[in-house]
């Protein structure tokens, strides 16, 4: 059995020199179906004892201006000092679980010295990075990451800013540039065009990073053209992949994934479309954007606590309550008594209804199996799986079901209640903010340690999206 060599599948930089390492991949892919039987299973599920682990603590030197940002004053909503204090406190909590983590920066420093020495750097820093390659030997970790103040504020002569090196505020969700399988690293494809450079670094690491020598790639979306993130992505057990789709992951992933991989890839379906591709716009406006957001990704609603044993946000992933959800319910009355656009309206509600629904693809073949309207917490549920619910209330139809959604279970997801990441079967690090939430796991024997995040939570992403795991046992 042999791997795709990090060359070959990562090429420099993505861009014209993939032209050269698509005939390779294409010759191994029969092989590479084999890996989650043959090969060490890295990562087999999502509760496995927590390992070694890729996180991207901020720090205050942490440059806040992109590139890409459309908005005439710099991002400004975030507190560094305090967001930097809180993953200190999660990584230091990683660390007490048992894992080793690795910080991006110092994998990056790594992987710099050995491209320095094989004679690569220079080439892949023109092709990803051409402004900063003017002086290569200048160029450290902390220029890509944008902590490097010597290329912060840069003016030209007459005064005004010149931009150099963007900054990279979302490579904390490390979760979202790679996730892990069974038989190796899935190198991510973001659907934001902002996103792209974490990829490209992910790249970099995975292909010089001597502490990431023994981590395969399996599968490279940026080679591959496919758009997929991470947060998307959960490892069931070592044959099958769950994936959320058509927000932040195209749907043509799942089956291809289930052909490559050897997995049966479930295909969540978060927004209803046939494939992705990157727009400003990505989001959408209105009540859609807003739904949008508040299910980003599969694991801001979705996640494993324990074997058979999820974590999930009420009414909406079970058929039961399709269209009949509180916020379904709240939709169609404050369209006719607020300001809600009637279009908008109808888009939210069509949203609700359509969303979580399943579809499986099978291993090796990428075959598809009607799952009969099926969505969820229905296909889980099938399967024997215990739930426990956002806000710790199971869906019924009444007032104060209603309420407790709108007044409880809804700010809690807002605040990433769902959004936790297990560190072992039955442990989990979660978000402090959500104490319905937290007392319901604990009531249904999981054992939660949380910690303060409100700088965090505000920007879409909890613990799941701050840990890319590379081994579990």
């Amino acid at each position: 059995m042999t791997f795709i060599s990090r060359r070959a599948a990562l090429g420099l930089a993505g861009g014209a020199a993939l032209s050269l390492v698509l005939p390779q991949v294409a010759c191994a892919r029969q092989e590479r179906s084999q890996r989650n039987s043959d090969g060490p299973a890295f990562v087999r599920d999502d509760i496995g004892r927590l390992r070694e682990v890729l996180i991207h603590t901020s720090t205050e030197r942490d440059y806040q201006i992109d590139r890409l940002r459309r908005g005439l004053v710099p991002y400004l909503d975030l507190d560094w000092e305090v967001a930097s204090r809180q993953q200190q406190v999660f990584a230091q909590l990683l660390r007490d679980a048992g894992a080793n983590t690795l910080e991006i920066e110092d994998v990056l420093a790594s992987a710099i010295e050995v491209a320095k020495s094989d004679g690569s750097w220079r080439a892949w820093l023109s092709a990803a990075h051409p402004r900063l390659s003017l002086d290569p030997d200048a160029v450290t970790a902390d220029t890509l990451l944008g902590r490097d103040p010597a290329y912060q504020f840069q003016r030209r002569g007459d005064g005004s800013y010149s931009h150099f090196a963007s900054g990279t505020t979302s490579t904390m969700w490390t979760r979202d540039a790679s996730f892990m399988t069974p038989g190796g690293l899935v190198i991510c494809n973001s659907a934001s065009e902002g996103r792209l450079r974490e990829n490209m670094t992910l790249r970099f690491i995975a292909m010089h990073a001597p502490e990431l020598a023994e981590y395969p790639v399996a599968f490279d979306a940026v080679a591959e053209g496919l758009i997929v993130e991470g947060g998307d992505a959960q490892m069931v057990d070592r044959n099958t992949l769950f994936l959320g789709v058509g927000q932040r992951s195209d749907p043509r992933t799942a089956p291809e994934l289930a052909r490559r991989l050897n997995l049966d890839v479930v295909a969540v379906q978060i927004h209803k479309t046939d494939f992705l591709t990157r727009s400003p716009t990505l989001m959408g406006p209105g009540a859609v954007g807003q739904l949008r957001v508040l299910f980003l990704h599969l694991d801001t609603f979705f996640t494993h606590v324990n074997h058979e044993h999820v974590l999930a946000v009420p009414w909406f992933l079970e058929m039961e309550h399709s269209g009949e959800d509180p916020l379904s319910q709240f939709i169609r009355g404050a369209r006719a008594d607020t300001a809600i656009d009637a279009s908008d309206a109808e888009a939210g509600l069509n949203f609700l209804k359509e969303f979580g629904k399943v579809t499986v693809y099978r291993a090796g073949t990428g075959a598809k199996e009607d799952m009969e309207e099926m969505k969820l917490l229905d296909y889980v549920k099938a399967r024997g799986y215990r739930v426990t619910y956002v806000g710790g209330r199971e869906p019924e139809d009444s007032a104060e079901a209603f309420t407790h959604f709108m007044n409880v279970s809804l700010g809690e997801l807002r605040r990433q209640a769902s959004n936790v990441v297990a560190t072992a079967p039955g442990e989990v690090l979660a978000y402090a903010g959500s104490p319905r939430t937290r007392a319901a796991l604990e009531r249904d024997g999981i054992s939660v340690t949380s910690f303060d995040a409100r700088e965090l939570w505000a920007h879409h992403g909890g613990p799941h999206c701050l840990t890319m795991p590379l081994r579990r046992d």
